[in-house]
């Protein structure tokens, strides 16, 4: 069962909102990270011919505008391997259909290594 895994039409929708920004970060300057947990991380490089891992930072305007990391597998070829599944209106909430889209939704500040020289004041 692919865990995290989310539909297309969400994946669309988030990163549309994100791009929709006007090219500025004023509604996520405090955005300065997302922590990955290790085993998602190793899911998707697990899925079959993946080369390369691809993220991609979207926003859930549903839910305050928050930010979320989408990581998708990447070809040899460089094309997002997304799943027939993701395009077939699945459920995000059902769990077990494997889209190949995963959210990663540990965003920081809420996860932050205040410590980290890359935290940084601004």
């Amino acid at each position: 069962m692919a865990v995290n895994t989310i539909c297309l039409k969400t994946a669309e929708a988030w990163t549309k909102a994100w791009r929709g920004q006007d090219g500025t970060f004023d509604d996520h300057k405090d955005l300065k990270a997302f922590l990955i947990p290790l085993e998602d991380l190793q899911e998707v490089i697990k899925e079959p011919n993946v080369a390369n891992v691809r993220a991609y930072i979207g926003v859930d305007t549903t839910d305050d505008n928050k930010p979320h990391l989408i990581i998708v597998g990447v070809n040899a070829a460089g094309e997002d391997i997304i799943y027939k599944a993701a395009k077939e209106g699945c459920d995000d909430s059902d769990g077990t259909v494997n889209t190949g889209l995963y959210d990663f939704s540990d965003p920081c500040p809420n996860t932050c290594d205040k410590t980290s020289p890359l935290y940084g004041p601004q």
